[in-house]
């Protein structure tokens, strides 16, 4: 299961909840038969079936068959949203989840290895690979401008970037 926002409110009287999706992407949700969440400091995740779900501001509406009213939703606003992980694997020509490219190595375009993704981050505006340079982390940019090739087969992803821009990140 992957963590992909939060519930942020009760939604009407039968049971519905208001998650706020924190990527703004819910082009899954209409696929979703379950989902599951996470109290703060609990350490499972309880399972739900979904019933229905419609977008609704930044997220989606969703109503799960084990909860019933309004007080059940209120006891579990604020939880942890999560998603089945096949549910957030693109098919061939659509843009990728930044979890699919995770372990992959980065090359540049004469096929160095520059390091490997070990994590994502954003600085409001775009995308960032965080990679393991030589075992520090580096923040690049996740940019069209700087893509070449996400190579699937080969788990690397070809990105030409600026001169320097590895230096700077290492200074």
């Amino acid at each position: 299961m992957k963590l992909v926002g939060k519930v942020r409110e009760a939604h009407g009287l039968k049971g519905d909840l208001y998650v706020v999706i924190f990527s703004g992407d819910i082009t899954w949700a209409k696929r979703m038969k379950k989902f599951a969440l996470q109290g703060k400091g609990e350490a499972e995740l309880q399972e739900f079936t979904v019933e229905r779900v419609k977008p609704f501001k930044k997220g989606i509406i969703v109503k799960a068959a084990e909860i019933t009213d309004r007080t059940a939703a209120e006891g579990i606003e604020h939880f942890e949203f999560f998603i089945e992980d096949d549910l957030l694997v693109s098919k061939p020509g659509e843009t990728i989840y930044l979890s699919e490219i995770k372990n992959f190595k980065l090359k540049n375009p004469e096929q160095t290895v520059l390091g490997e993704i070990v994590d994502f981050s954003t600085n409001g505006v775009q995308d960032l690979l965080v990679v393991d340079v030589n075992g520090k982390k580096v923040e690049i940019p996740f940019v069209d401008a700087f893509i070449k090739k996400i190579d699937f087969k080969h788990q690397a992803v070809v990105m030409d970037l600026p001169e320097g821009l590895l230096d700077l990140e290492n200074a």
